[in-house]
């Protein structure tokens, strides 16, 4: 089960980082994204869009199973990610230059819940950036 959660987020992170780089706002992420991420994922990808930004390189990521709850359904896990931006990067879709904010945090733990859905898939519902706290 905790193989499963994992993999789903993971799964999530590679379609994400895909949709960004390439700029595709209609990229499909219901296989691995479900609500209410999927449309905070849908929103940033077409907000970057009309702003003329898409992101490249890729960024590091070490998940592991947080929690899992079978005590009822549907059952749930917690993925805590220490994330890393620090090879992945907003940039201008027409110059190629970082749009970067000087100290952003570009190391941070992400937390995210996965659900198994009645299709035997576990998909992720919510993803919570916690830029305030490195890894």
């Amino acid at each position: 089960m905790k193989a499963s959660a994992l993999a789903a987020y993971r799964n999530y992170v590679r379609a994400y980082v895909t949709a960004s780089n390439k700029g595709d706002y209609n990229a499909k992420l219901d296989r691995f994204v479900a609500e209410p991420a999927l449309l905070t994922v849908r929103q940033d990808l077409l907000i970057k869009f009309q702003q003329g930004l898409v992101t490249k390189g890729e960024p590091t990521s070490t998940p592991k199973v947080s929690t899992v709850d079978t005590s009822r359904r549907p059952f749930a896990a917690e993925v805590e990610d220490c994330f890393d931006t620090g090879a992945w990067d907003v940039v201008s879709k027409k110059t190629g230059k970082s749009v970067r904010t000087t100290g952003q945090a570009t190391r941070y733990v992400v937390i995210a819940k996965a659900e198994l859905f009645d299709d035997g898939q576990w998909r992720i519902r919510e993803v919570s950036a916690q830029r305030e706290r490195p890894c």
